[in-house]
């Protein structure tokens, strides 16, 4: 038997013991999303003094996860209401958010993990403010972080920065019309949130 052959073997004796093994569970999520929009591109002088500022949003879904010996998935589905904002007025968006990510388990209960995050905008709202819509409804971030279990109990924290250039456009803000500047929509913010496992199947069951 050649060493490639081999390998390949091991590879795949590997994949079926940890499948053998693996445990799924599923559960609810909830938790606040720490948001800052990115940079105004300003084209018109009136408009500087707008300064970017940050505020506290929320988050409510569902998750599923697939353990495998060290690693595990976790798929998320949510629906998230962020809030940022610049001086004298608040910006609002609504989405629907799918990450998808990959765990390691570090030490015991605590772990590492991974992720695209693809989202879906449903609506964005700018008190006082004239704007076109959003640029694009679909985008996709990469988010990051680390989780402790506490048997069904999870917390965690997590960095996400959105890959997708999305600008929205401010056509006026207050009555006074103001001339092409942009605001970068892209997510930029820190995640806490917390979980409750509801059920968890075995395959040795």
């Amino acid at each position: 038997m050649s060493i490639k052959s081999l390998q390949n073997l091991t590879l795949i004796a590997f994949l079926s013991t940890s499948l053998l093994h693996a445990q799924f569970e599923f559960g609810v999520k909830t938790g606040l999303n720490y948001d800052s929009l990115g940079d105004v591109n300003y084209t018109d002088i009136s408009a500087t003094q707008l300064s970017a500022g940050s505020k506290t949003g929320f988050h409510l879904g569902v998750y599923g996860k697939l353990d495998l010996l060290l690693f595990y998935l976790r798929p998320e589905l949510q629906f998230t209401k962020i809030n940022s904002g610049f001086q004298n007025t608040d910006i609002g968006l609504s989405k629907i958010e799918a990450p998808i990510l990959l765990g390691y388990k570090v030490l015991g209960p605590l772990s590492a993990f991974a992720g695209p995050s693809f989202q879906y905008i449903l609506d964005e709202n700018i008190e006082g403010t004239t704007l076109t819509d959003i640029e694009e409804n679909f985008t996709v971030g990469l988010q990051i972080g680390t989780r402790l279990s506490l048997g069904r109990f999870g917390l965690g924290i997590r960095y996400e920065r959105g890959f997708t250039d999305n600008d929205i456009l401010i056509l006026g803000m207050n009555g006074v019309p103001i001339d092409g500047n942009r605001i970068d929509a892209r997510p930029n913010q820190f995640i806490v949130s917390a979980s409750y496992e509801l059920k968890n199947k075995s395959n040795d069951d």
